[in-house]
């Protein structure tokens, strides 16, 4: 009998009772209903403890015990503070994912309080409903739309009314669509359920309110995020994963329950590590709260999945990095070590991971431990990081990301100047790509930095002169190498001289419009110019329509090599 049963505690936050904790020891269950019974700060409504048993039909039964209500006794709950808000002009914004983050940021201790996110508030007519009769409606309607007024230049007073209505004319229309039998009866947490059920009432919302239907059984952000995650490696989480993924950011915007996943971490700078490991999709062993969902997150990163939840997870690591918790506070010694492995990880030839906004993020946590303030401090905090840096091949993305932020904007003369100092200093291809790297890896380096700049909204003599200085310095590496003198091998066929050296400028290691590529072609087009080519080209193979298709062929290659005709 004692293993069919079981004693559940469940509580009340108003809207439902929820398990809390499952009991097979009965005295067990009656300690812990007492622990809520006396708790002189209680947060729910009511407390239960339920017997459950299975009948010898297999079929489960229960029955409530013994029930007490409880009077929630909340501390008064207070806004966030917020120096931006997502701008709404039409109803797809005030329903958008950006709406959405702003509401978490603003109204985050409220929204751990209920076990909600900004959706089940939304798309629950009687939540929201409830919120917008507390105090704190008001204040966070203020609080947006004078940050939107203050972006757009318009008048607070005429924006707030705005979201007034707007909020209001939201509510009825979750209502409207709320009372449908279909949505009314509906009580399945099946994606697929949800979906065809959405189908059949037809209504822009009826998906959203179906899905939240099924979120807000799950008072825990875990409990939620294992449900969407559940519904994303189904087939059809695949067909609705523009929705999912919307959730999924919502859940993953608490600091919280990132907090919780990433677990015992050494310092700040290995939690962020471990972040860009999550973003990157590597296979990570989750060390905190939810490992499996931490893998089913990095693994669906890895498929170039959740777009959404990328941005809001990278933006979480761009405000860490931002801030100025140290990033090594259990040893001072290590916080430029661990700064600049973090910088290298971010910066690439390629370009800076995150762009403007990372590139001001990391400027300003290096100045954070410099002794000069104001304008000099932040000169300074810009030209002492690019000298902490290895080579070109970090200074210049980040030089370019720099140049437009706001901080990179405000000191045009910095970032010139130190640009100035790459192309009128470097001289060879060491200059850029300082490690030890093949010959192919160098080459790719330097042809990565010339697209970036070629890229970039540098002014056109300024691109001209950084170029340049590229071009200059893998010109000198072939000469200096001789490389193409290795790959045109005097001994070897022209066949098998012209077919290499074909392959070396269209393998893209050499940037397209440089001198270096002129170089590379120009050594083809001497062999196309010298006495019976074909015939030199040709000469083991007998078969006249062999020599024509091969003819053919690398002329083809040639033109899939970029050469002109």
């Amino acid at each position: 009998m004692g293993e069919r049963t079981k004693y559940e505690i469940r509580l009340n936050d108003q809207d439902r009772w929820f398990v809390e904790k499952v009991f097979t020891d009965k005295k067990m269950a009656e300690r812990c209903f007492l622990e809520f019974v006396e708790d002189d700060n209680p947060e729910f409504f009511g407390v239960q403890m339920v017997r459950v048993w299975m009948r010898a039909d297999q079929n489960e039964v229960e029955k409530v015990i013994t029930e007490q209500r409880l009077t929630p006794r909340h501390a008064p709950l207070r806004l966030s503070n917020i120096d931006e808000a997502a701008p709404c002009a039409h109803r797809d914004d005030y329903l958008g994912l950006g709406a959405r983050i702003t509401m978490i940021r603003l109204l985050r201790n409220y929204f751990d309080r209920e076990g909600m996110i900004p959706s089940e508030l939304i798309y629950s007519h009687d939540r929201a409903k409830r919120f917008m009769t507390t105090d704190l409606s008001p204040l966070a309607i203020d609080r947006v739309s004078t940050l939107q007024a203050r972006d757009t230049g318009g008048d607070s007073r005429k924006r707030r009314d705005a979201i007034f209505e707007e909020v209001n004319a939201i509510m009825e229309e979750v209502k409207t669509v709320s009372k449908s039998k279909t949505i009314k009866s509906f009580e399945s947490a099946n994606l697929e359920e949800i979906d065809a059920a959405a189908a059949k009432v037809n209504k822009p919302m009826a998906f959203h309110i179906l899905a939240c239907k099924a979120l807000v059984q799950y008072r825990s952000l875990e409990g939620k995020l294992g449900l969407v995650l559940e519904w994303l490696e189904t087939d059809k989480g695949k067909e609705l994963e523009f929705e999912l993924d919307s959730l999924l950011a919502e859940i993953m915007s608490s600091a919280t329950l990132i907090q919780d996943m990433l677990g015992p971490q050494r310092n700040l700078a290995s939690a962020i590590s471990t972040l860009l490991d999550w973003v990157d999709g590597k296979e990570v062993q989750g060390t905190g709260a939810a490992p499996q969902a931490v893998g089913a997150i990095c693994r669906l990163f890895s498929q170039d999945r959740l777009e959404a939840t990328r941005d809001v997870l990278f933006d979480f690591i761009l405000r860490q990095l931002s801030g100025k918790q140290p990033l090594a506070r259990n040893d001072p010694s290590q916080e430029e070590k661990e700064f600049l492995a973090l910088f290298n990880r971010l910066v690439a030839p390629t370009g800076m991971t995150g762009g403007s906004d990372m590139a001001e993020a990391l400027t300003r946590r290096y100045g954070h431990g410099m002794k000069q303030g104001g304008e000099s401090g932040e000169r300074l905090s810009i030209k002492w990081l690019l000298d902490s840096l290895a080579d070109g091949a970090a200074r210049l993305p980040y030089l370019l990301a720099l140049h437009d932020a706001p901080l990179g904007e405000k000191y045009p003369d910095v970032i010139q100047q130190s640009l100035m100092m790459i192309y009128n200093t470097a001289k060879t291809i060491s200059d850029f790509c300082s490690g030890e790297f093949s010959a192919k890896e160098k080459l790719v380096c330097m042809k990565d930095l010339h697209l970036l700049v070629e890229g970039s909204v540098l002014e056109e003599s300024e691109q001209k002169k950084v170029l340049s200085a590229l071009d200059r310095a893998v010109e000198k590496y072939l000469v200096d190498t001789k490389l193409i003198d290795k790959l045109d091998n005097p001994d070897a066929s022209l066949h098998d001289r012209a077919i290499r050296m074909v392959q070396f400028c269209g393998s893209g290691v050499l940037w397209q419009h440089g001198y270096a590529m002129s170089l590379a072609q120009s050594r083809v087009i001497e062999h196309l110019r010298g006495a019976s080519f074909i015939e030199k080209f040709t000469e083991h193979e007998t078969d006249p329509h062999k020599k024509e298709v091969m003819i053919r062929n690398f002329y083809k290659m040639m033109a899939d090599a970029g050469f002109k005709s």
